[in-house]
């Protein structure tokens, strides 16, 4: 028993969608899946609100210290980076598709867009890193998360339980 509710509380927290059918296979009841799944993304958020930073800080000190030490490694990476980037970007737009989609969210939805779009669509790692990146690590951005995390938590429990809509 306490397996599956911690790989539903880990599935949670990294692609919030995917825990309801995993419930529905373990047979547990509405209460039980939306207090597993809620707790889940919830600690998906926050952890991954705090821990992307470090991520990040140790991809470069990786890259510095010791990648840029071998030119075979360093010609390949730039072989890399100048197929994914246009050089002569006069027009500024962003060259990345799905860079330019949550520049796109950002703009036009805001804080609220990428909360209500992170447990869905994003996945929870995503949506928090662009939530954190884009507005701060604040408790004002994290509340939303987690609110809009509730709000869908809510949702598709009672579609899955009582509507029965299967995924």
């Amino acid at each position: 028993m306490w397996g599956k509710i911690i790989s539903l509380l880990l599935l949670s927290s990294v692609k919030f969608v995917f825990a309801f059918p995993l419930a529905i296979k373990y047979h547990f009841s509405v209460y039980t899946t939306f207090l597993v799944t809620s707790l889940g993304g919830i600690c998906g958020i926050l952890f991954f609100s705090f821990f992307w930073n470090h991520v990040i800080n140790l991809y470069l000190w990786f890259i510095h210290s010791y990648l840029y030490n071998f030119p075979n490694i360093r010609s390949f990476l730039k072989k890399i980076k100048n197929f994914f980037i246009r050089k002569n970007n006069s027009n500024g737009s962003i060259p990345y598709r799905r860079k330019r989609h949550y520049i796109w969210i950002k703009k036009n939805g805001g804080l609220l867009g990428i909360a209500l779009l992170t447990p869905l669509i994003l996945s929870i790692p995503i949506g928090t890193f662009l939530a954190v990146r884009f507005f701060g690590r604040n408790l004002r951005t994290l509340l939303f998360l987690i609110i809009t995390l509730e709000f869908w938590a809510v949702l598709l429990s009672i579609l899955v339980y009582f509507v029965g809509v299967r995924f």
